[in-house]
């Protein structure tokens, strides 16, 4: 199942597109519903880079562990403004992501968060939290970028 989820921010692309390569912004937006923390002794890296893996311990509303979650970057560009992640934990096989950040009229930006879900049995499940969890993303995102377009 795929889900598609679309806002409008009140800041440049430019800097919508520096802010949404760091694990900063990915904690800022996710938070209270999912936290992700690094496996000990290792962290996140300053900025996502095509190619890397990072493995992170998953909590439900922050404080319920939902075990280990893998992030594999299979591409950065910055040419257009995209970021593609395959996805994987114990409970979904396949949660690739992909992450689109465009000019839009008024100097704003049209962003655009595109997730494909396979999880057996569960994903009509996991489909409809994703499509929840990623409106809450999109909410958090839009208060960043009101921050961002303040200079702040």
């Amino acid at each position: 199942m795929r889900a598609y989820i679309e806002s409008i921010l009140d800041c440049p692309a430019e800097s919508a597109w520096a802010e949404v390569t760091t694990p900063r912004l990915l904690e800022e937006v996710m938070w209270p519903l999912l936290r992700l923390v690094p496996r000990s002794g290792s962290q996140f890296p300053a900025r996502w880079q095509g190619g890397q893996t990072v493995v992170g311990q998953a909590y439900a509303m922050s404080i319920l562990p939902l075990g280990l979650h893998r992030l594999r970057f299979e591409w950065v560009d910055p040419q257009r403004r995209q970021i593609q992640t395959r996805e994987t934990n114990r409970w979904v096989r396949v949660w690739d992501h992909l992450i689109s950040v465009r000019e839009a009229p008024g100097g704003r930006t049209r962003y655009s968060d595109e997730i494909e879900i396979h999880a057996g049995p569960l994903t009509p499940l996991v489909w409809l939290f994703a499509n929840c969890f990623y409106r809450h993303r999109q909410r958090r995102w839009r208060r960043v970028a009101r921050r961002l377009a303040k200079g702040v």
